[in-house]
């Protein structure tokens, strides 16, 4: 082995992620560790250059590019062999269900390299979505590790497979320009009544966006006046723009897309909520502590041990609309309240320095120490 880890992270996104985004971050401070680490992305030929890869490139990450012309695409095997052989990487580590086949395949052909895979959780988008989460779950366990998110996410796997949990990081705030299609959203959010009330993420079933929807028809109806700000594309973006419409909320619900950078947002909020029917460990919720915002969320995943049993955030039952809106109107109550706000805010702010940026890297550096010793 090198004085220094070579790291190849195969990731497959088109869009900035939560996961891209985390393995971005940890980048630059692991080579100041002694690891070098390239990432692979993946482009279907044809279509414009992905929003990931953009992102990787204006943050100055190193990056490969693997073109393919459909999913099942002959090339992608014998493309990313040799991507990967021109590396010569000491460990390989894969994000999602296409990485994790490739790679398991590469494996049976006798690579050198260490495997390890990380598993950010499942989508619910359509039976061709969940079949390839099932793959993913049942090839996973060939890796020499497998990294999870939650100790809930560790009962998906076989108690035989070396499954370890690895937190996400609260990531630093960048410094970088504001597109002017994301200023003129952030004015429009900006001169929406108070309080206003942030849903942030992908618009896709697991979400919940639609909980969150029949919430904010909950406080109407209950004569509580709130603004929700719903922040994010996707599978369901429509569906949800219709059921706002049938329960006569357009005065209530307003859809910004997809912003970049999100950032800029949080100030202009006056609580976060997360109605997900399922998560690993949402950034939006450790960037919203971050900005020191209030948080409401279903008690999923990860969610429950960065903030249970402290005054950093409330939790509620998954799929009941109700509780979320009741919590949501006690939580703004709360933030009103000096003594209380500020009992919050110091929970917050003790939550964001538990999962710092310094403490993902030292789990990283480790994992990858371990994986080599093992050999």
């Amino acid at each position: 082995m090198s004085a220094r880890i070579r790291v190849a992270a195969v990731m497959d996104t088109a869009i900035v992620s939560g996961p891209g985004r985390q393995l971005a971050a940890i980048v630059p401070a692991l080579a100041e560790q002694g690891v070098d680490v390239r990432v692979v992305v993946f482009q279907h030929e044809g279509r414009e250059k992905t929003a990931y890869r953009t992102f990787l490139e204006t943050r100055g990450i190193d990056h490969v590019v693997i073109p393919f012309a459909s999913r099942f695409d002959r090339r992608l095997v014998p493309t990313l062999r040799a991507r990967l052989d021109e590396w010569r990487p000491d460990v390989v580590q894969t994000h999602s269900y296409r990485p994790t086949a490739l790679v398991w395949l590469l494996r049976r052909a006798g690579v050198p390299w260490r495997w390890i895979g990380f598993f950010h959780g499942t989508t619910n988008e359509d039976l061709k979505v969940r079949v390839y989460h099932w793959l993913d779950r049942r090839l996973l366990p060939s890796a020499d590790r497998i990294v999870v998110m939650s100790q809930a996410q560790i009962s998906h796997f076989d108690p035989r497979a070396s499954v370890l949990q690895v937190h996400n990081a609260v990531l630093p705030t960048p410094v970088s320009a504001i597109p002017d299609e994301t200023a003129a959203a952030l004015a429009r959010v900006a001169a929406l009544p108070t309080p206003r009330v942030g849903v942030i993420g992908r618009i896709s079933h697991e979400k919940g966006v639609d909980v969150a929807i029949h919430a904010a028809r909950a406080l109407r109806d209950r004569g509580t006046a709130t603004t929700w700000v719903i922040a994010g594309d996707g599978p369901d973006r429509a569906t949800c723009e219709a059921l706002a419409g049938t329960l006569q909320l357009g005065d209530v619900v307003h859809f910004t897309g997809a912003l970049l950078p999100i950032e800029p947002l949080y100030p202009l909020l006056d609580l976060v909520a997360i109605p997900s029917r399922s998560e690993g460990l949402p950034n939006v919720l450790l960037e919203a502590l971050r900005a020191d915002r209030p948080v409401v969320s279903t008690a999923v995943g990860a969610v429950p041990e960065v903030i249970g049993g402290t005054a950093a955030g409330r939790l509620v039952p998954v799929e009941n609309p109700s509780a979320l809106a009741e919590a949501v109107r006690a939580a703004l109550a709360e933030a009103s309240q000096p003594e209380s706000s500020g009992a919050a805010a110091a929970a917050r702010a003790e939550v964001v320095q538990r999962f710092s940026l310094a403490r993902r890297v030292e789990a990283h550096l480790q994992l990858y120490r371990d994986v080599l010793a093992a050999g």
